[in-house]
């Protein structure tokens, strides 16, 4: 029991995590406003946090590797005193960017240690829902954002907003280095000597099928969440419309995150899932083509999320098995890199497309199709852990 209340404290830390990312974006233009600045560099606290992750991913990894609690109290510190800290003036715009910088620094610190956390806090049985539970914390992260900082600051303003997002922060940040400091909860140990070399780890083509598939996945979904305002009303479809679909999709991609990595680990099935998650992702974009009813569009968005946000926790799991110990914080690392950079990538190439819309949804199929490609290279079974260490002393 004590490992899932350190758990819920964890997947707080990230949940905190990714609110303090996206609290600005929902009301981007009443805080500039508020600050005396442009919707632009409004725009850039939130754009931060993905472009220093690209930056930070593999450092991080590699000092969660060998030095976890250490890691994983750096970022843990930069969420809850960063989210304190932007209390001191809620409408200084330098002042929020540096802290901002901060917290984007501390963030792969958090989400690097994903797979490692499991590994270390609970048995081989139960790492599968561990993963599950704390990806979810990610999307939920957003979504509570999205939510509530329009309220929040109808009715207190920036002040506001801020406090109440620095409540989750700082009780996040307490639990977990409660939960760092009980060395006994741990089930191994890595010494520093153990991590092998960063060259060596990057050589593995397992590794690198992983990454392009999850920077294909979710650098789709990262290009629909910034760009489905425009594409959708280029179909006649409204504001109003366009975001509760969206809502509907990520709701659907956080209980298909609750319930099926788990399921998919017992059956072994994750390439099966994978191929099949790459192939609805394509028919969705080819239905919204074809047709743009919103019952339609709601439909297949239901559906495509429950199996493409469900990938990224089965992707995290498959490397939680996959590599040793002492080798998952550098391999999420690069698999969060390069999700991030696809991400960044298609978000800007579909920004190109944008009109008419058939040619954005296009790419986005396209880039499906590549991942379908990519999706049958994987093993159709759970191959045994790679074993880099022999390698790396060679």
């Amino acid at each position: 029991m004590n490992r899932w209340v350190h758990l819920t404290g964890y997947s707080l830390l990230i949940f905190s995590s990714q609110v303090l990312w996206v609290t600005f974006s929902p009301i981007t233009t009443d805080v500039a406003k508020d600050m005396g600045t442009s919707v632009g560099n409004v725009g850039t606290l939130a754009a931060l946090f993905p472009i220093i992750y690209i930056i930070v991913a593999l450092p991080a990894g590699r000092w969660l590797d060998s030095h976890f609690r250490i890691a994983l109290t750096f970022g843990a510190l930069t969420i809850g005193f960063g989210a304190l800290a932007r209390l001191a003036d809620p409408t200084s715009y330098f002042w929020q960017l540096g802290i901002q910088v901060v917290m984007s620094i501390g963030q792969p610190f958090i989400i690097n240690a994903i797979s490692a956390y499991a590994s270390r806090y609970f048995p081989e049985k139960n790492r599968s829902m561990a993963i599950s539970i704390s990806s979810v914390a990610l999307f939920f992260g957003v979504i509570f954002a999205m939510l509530f900082s329009p309220i929040l600051y109808v009715n207190g303003g920036l002040t506001l907003v801020l406090t109440i997002f620095a409540i989750p922060s700082v009780l996040s940040m307490v639990w977990v280095l409660y939960t760092l400091a009980g060395t006994k909860t741990f089930t191994v140990t890595i010494k520093k000597e153990d991590t092998p070399k960063l060259s060596v780890l990057l050589r593995d083509k397992f590794l690198w099928t992983l990454s392009g598939l999850l920077a294909m996945g979710l650098g789709v979904f990262d290009a629909l969440s910034t760009w489905v305002e425009p594409i959708f009303e280029q179909y006649g479809i409204t504001g109003t419309t366009s975001g509760p679909l969206m809502a509907l999709m990520i709701l659907s991609g956080i209980i298909g995150s609750i319930f099926m990595p788990s399921w998919v680990a017992k059956k072994d099935t994750k390439r099966a899932f994978i191929i099949m998650a790459v192939i609805l992702n394509a028919a969705t974009f080819s239905a919204i083509i074809i047709w743009q009813w919103v019952p339609w569009i709601a439909f297949w968005l239901i559906a495509d999320g429950f199996f493409l946000l469900a990938g990224f926790p089965i992707i995290m799991d498959w490397t939680e098995k996959q590599f040793k110990s002492s080798q998952q914080g550098t391999a999420i690392g690069f698999v969060m890199l390069t999700n991030h950079a696809g991400g960044i990538l298609l978000i800007y190439l579909v920004k190109v497309l944008l009109s008419p819309p058939s040619l954005a949804l296009g790419l986005l199929v396209f880039i499906s199709i590549l991942g379908m490609l990519l999706a049958v290279k994987l093993p159709k079974r759970q191959k045994p852990m790679t074993d880099f260490l022999e390698n790396s002393k060679k």
